[in-house]
């Protein structure tokens, strides 16, 4: 996909709520997600996908009110955007308020378990109980911008005691570890999963497959609306979109 093109994908849940109500009634609210992260947030035939949309469909039928688009873009880009004001906000963000203060962070609409996977022949011989430290001396990839590796790892990193590779694309981080560009890669496991099949339909040796090992399950994360300060500065209705969500979360 283009991501510089920023194509609207309107949610097929919206659709219907537009036939429920009045169109001059509706407030549109423009969400960025990460592209291609399949089962999680991804556009298959111009339709967006996913553990997250299917999620935030469910709380959408709570607010007929208001319908949702959503705009894949990489990471790096997705969070820029929200960030500079230029989108209500993220679709499938940790809480990481903190690190990120230009974002209000909805109730949890989704939990995720988050492991190390890494080159079966890069950890050869090691034993790994503690992340991250037993994980020094290697060689990681990461999306940038993306923080679920934690603080204590990207201090290691800081430090030198572990090498990191940034890239956009998930999926390419991948095809560099079972190549042995780089040793291990965060992520849901789920995502993982599913970037080795789409990686072998596209042609990589199904024996290339197995050279990825899952080591160590390191946490489970729970999944947010990040709402776009900024954004709502001059967006008023954001913040009652924002109240009205965290409310019908728990409905």
């Amino acid at each position: 996909m283009d991501i510089l093109r920023f194509r609207p994908l309107l949610l097929a849940a919206s659709v219907c709520l537009a036939m429920a109500a009045p169109a001059a009634a509706q407030t549109t609210i423009v969400l960025y997600s990460e592209a291609g992260q399949r089962p999680l947030s991804f556009e298959e035939n111009g339709v967006p996908k996913g553990a997250y949309i299917e999620n935030l469909k469910r709380v959408l039928r709570r607010m007929p009110e208001y319908k949702v688009q959503i705009r894949f873009a990489s990471w790096a880009r997705t969070v820029e955007e929200a960030r500079n004001g230029n989108s209500a906000g993220i679709l499938g963000v940790y809480y990481r308020p903190a690190d990120r203060p230009f974002l209000n962070h909805s109730k949890a609409f989704y939990t995720e378990e988050v492991a190390v996977h890494c080159n079966r022949d890069s950890i050869e011989g090691r034993t790994f109980r503690t992340y991250p430290d037993d994980f020094a001396g290697l060689r990681f990839g990461n999306q940038r911008g993306y923080l679920a590796p934690g603080k204590p790892f990207f201090q290691m990193v800081a430090s030198g005691k572990i090498e990191l590779v940034e890239g956009h694309e998930f999926h390419d981080l991948v095809k560099k570890m079972l190549v042995q560009e780089i040793d291990c890669v965060v992520n849901p496991s789920v995502v993982i999963n599913e970037a080795l099949i789409t990686l072998e339909a596209q042609g990589i040796p199904e024996r290339m497959r197995y050279k990825s090992r899952r080591v160590l399950t390191i946490k489970n994360e729970t999944v947010h609306i990040g709402f776009s300060k900024k954004y709502e500065e001059s967006h008023p209705e954001l913040a009652r979109f924002r109240q009205l969500f965290d409310k019908a979360v728990d409905e």
